[in-house]
This record gives C-alpha cells, sequence and structure tokens, in this order.
C-alpha cells in the first residue's frame, strides 16, 4: 500500500493532468485481474466472477490511488 501511496503522489506532482486517469486505470487493471477466472463452481459453472477476498483487495488498492472501485467491486 506504501508503493501505491507514493505512485499516487508521484503521479499528482509529474503528471498532473494525467494523474486521476493514470490512478483509474490502475484500478481497472487490478479489477481485470480480479474478473479473470470465476471462483467457486465446477468445471466453470456456478461460483462468483469476482470473490469478495478479491472485491476486498481492489478496493484496498482503490484507496490509497485516491480513486474509486470499479463498480461490480
Amino acid at each position: 500500500m506504501a508503493a501505491l501511496r507514493t505512485v499516487s503522489a508521484l503521479l499528482d506532482a509529474k503528471a498532473q493532468a494525467d494523474a486521476a486517469a493514470s490512478k483509474t486505470w490502475l484500478c481497472h487493471v487490478a479489477n481485470a485481474v480480479a474478473e479473470a477466472v470465476p471462483e467457486g463452481g465446477f468445471q466453470g459453472f456456478g461460483g462468483a466472477q469476482v470473490s469478495e477476498a478479491e472485491k476486498a483487495s481492489v478496493a484496498q488498492i482503490a484507496t490509497p490511488l485516491g480513486v474509486s472501485a470499479p463498480a461490480g467491486t
């Protein structure tokens, strides 16, 4: 989390015009990773696309970046 806070501060300081978009993009990458493989179920059926633990992880990534977690997380 400290590294994400550092990245956030660097983006704010060095790339002000693109900082918000870059932080949002990073959070969307984390969400895409969480959505890559469904959790639980049997042979790809049932289960959840994103587990509660993955949703919490994406939210934890969004917090130090100062952005909202993507919808659905």
